[in-house]
Order: structure tokens, then sequence, then C-alpha cells
């Protein structure tokens, strides 16, 4: 098979000469596993007159989304003043 730049290309050269962007998605998966793994203690959330007992990791990934849920309005509302 030849590949658009003219040169041949086999399936035993792309497993040995990985190009950087595919070891992302595995790098990331061993970050979130070491971060799940460590981060497994129960901790006690109070807001208000709500509380929920939740292992730290997923306390930790829901707080940025709620970010963004807030935020994106926020910063849609301001860019339309402009």
């Amino acid at each position: 098979m030849v590949a658009p730049g003219g040169e041949s290309w086999s399936f035993g050269k792309w497993i040995a000469e990985p190009p950087g962007r595919v070891w992302v998605a595995p790098a990331l998966l061993v970050l979130g596993v070491g971060f799940v793994a460590q981060n497994r203690v129960p901790v006690r959330i109070r807001w208000m007159v709500f509380g929920v007992t939740w292992p730290l990791w997923p306390a930790l990934l829901v707080m940025p989304v709620v970010g963004v849920l807030i935020g994106v309005p926020a910063r849609r509302r301001s860019a339309r003043r402009r």
C-alpha cells in the first residue's frame, strides 16, 4: 500500500513508530487510574442544608463540571453585551 506522500506504508512500521498523539490516551488513562486509586477516601460534603458522603474522586471530578455549567451561560451573556 502507498501512503499519500508516495512512501510505502506498512502496519509493522506504524506499530514500531507510533506518532506522539497515540500515546496521549494511554497516558491519560494511567493518570486517571492513579487519581482514582489515591482518592478513594469517603468525604462529607455539605452545602447549605444538604449533605452527602462520597468518595473524594467523584466529588473532585464533578466540581469542574458544575463550574463549566455555571460559567458557560455567563460567558455567552457577557459576549453578547460587547
